[in-house]
């Protein structure tokens, strides 16, 4: 064979070998391609069969870590909400183990942590202006680590935060702050606290930056508390510059509403703390009025501690003695008035579980209210100690959530109950 026509046979076969070869791996890219599919149609319809209260809305191993895979909300949430309150000390030291091994024991299946208090948070928080005015600690280092402890044991995890109390923010940016007309400078309570001004959108961004970053952390709810304006101290000094609501409760019912708004794409429910009185009196001069809060919450949570009533309130001489009758009355009201304009809205009480006033209470007075709030046919509450000390003899064994207390009253005082609304004073705070 000449030279030239082995050349030409030579490169033929190449041309043919490289599109042979083109060919094979098209092949076996489509081959992959299709397995590739066929796997993942076959996971997603695994997870799909999987029951909806066994999974995460986004699952997680404490080494994922990330911005992109913090513990989300629960796909589900208890159908009966039943929580003690824990201090950022409590939940983000050695004593949360204390407290997780209470929950796995006994009916408590909820937990409530401080992510602002005073004004301080009481995490690293990456918020900005928290960060400008120092406002951060570190009683709790790792929020999303506490977070996914609490999810690992089937506890709903609520983040309270309290709004416009704020002695911090008030005293490093006082143009935000509630002012005194007489003094110049930020109005202060009898307890030398001072707080921001509830009409200002900037306190509103603020405090739901706060909010959404502890949505971020994986709280299931987010609980405002002190989300109204001052009720003591020097009342008659109050300025708050210019009024942008016509009143108060609107001015309340507007904050609520935009962090309601904010808040939605996280998927946590929205609560919100109000006084034991507003059930009864319904313009205490604190901007809480239920009929307008309501309808931009998820959850309201009525702090309805007997001892908190004045002597006559309701009928009884003593409040404090008649943890069963104060909280069936107060909650009624709540209910009539807080469902008319939000009947989806779920009535969660605090209870009381710490002593004021006689007689001390226990196991037996901590009962009572669960009792009363149960035969309301309400079925969740929250207890409320400031030390997160709490009656452990008071909560039913794990397993029994839905079993109701046994009656703490006499059959025959019963008939009393009817006749406290009828004379009921007003309770004061």
């Amino acid at each position: 064979m000449r030279a030239s026509s082995y050349s030409s046979y030579r490169n033929r076969r190449r041309r043919e070998r490289r599109v042979l070869t083109a060919v094979l791996l098209t092949l076996l890219a489509l081959v992959l391609l299709a397995a590739f599919f066929l796997f993942r149609n076959s996971e997603a319809s695994s997870e799909e069969a999987r029951a909806p209260e066994e999974v995460y809305t986004q699952a997680l191993t404490p080494e994922t870590g990330g911005k992109d895979n913090v513990p989300q909300a629960w796909s589900t949430k208890p159908s009966a909400v039943r929580g003690i309150y824990l201090t950022g000390a409590m939940a983000g030291g050695p004593n949360l183990d204390a407290y997780i091994d209470l929950a796995n024991e006994t009916e408590v299946n909820a937990m409530v942590v401080d992510v602002k208090e005073g004004g301080e948070l009481t995490y690293p928080s990456e918020v900005p202006l928290a960060k400008e005015i120092g406002a951060t600690s570190d009683y709790i280092p790792d929020l999303e680590k506490v977070v996914r402890r609490l999810k690992d044991n089937d506890i709903y995890a609520i983040a309270r935060l309290a709004v416009f109390q704020d002695d911090i923010l008030a005293r490093e940016r006082p143009e935000l702050a509630v002012m005194n007309s007489v003094t110049g400078g930020p109005w202060v309570n009898y307890n030398d606290v001072a707080w921001t001004n509830a009409y200002r959108k900037e306190v509103w961004e603020y405090n739901v930056a706060i909010a959404k970053e502890a949505a971020e952390a994986g709280f299931d709810e987010i609980q405002f508390d002190y989300i109204r304006f001052p009720s003591d101290g020097p009342m008659d000094q109050l300025d708050y510059g210019e009024e942008t609501f016509p009143t108060q409760e609107d001015a309340i019912a507007g904050f609520l509403k935009y962090a309601h708004g904010k808040l939605e794409p996280t998927g946590v429910e929205v609560a919100a703390d109000v006084f034991g009185l507003v059930g009864h009196n319904d313009n205490g001069g604190i901007g809480q009025r239920v009929s307008k809060m309501v309808p931009y919450l998820d959850v309201l949570c009525p702090m309805v501690y007997p001892s908190h009533y004045g002597p006559g309130s309701y009928g009884f001489p003593n409040p404090n003695a008649e943890p069963y009758g104060v909280i069936q009355v107060s909650m009624e009201e709540f209910q009539q008035k807080a469902r008319k304009a939000n009947p989806d809205l779920e009535l969660r009480p605090w209870l009381q579980d710490f002593d004021m006033g006689v007689p001390d209470y226990g196991p037996a007075e901590v009962k009572a209210q669960m009792q009363a709030t149960y035969d309301l046919g309400l079925t969740g509450w929250l207890l409320w100690n400031a030390g997160s000390e709490f009656s452990a003899d008071a909560l039913a064994p794990e397993g029994a959530e839905n079993v109701p207390n046994e009656p703490v009253k006499a059959e025959e005082d019963q008939d009393k109950d009817s006749q406290y609304a009828k004379n009921a004073g007003e309770p004061t705070e």
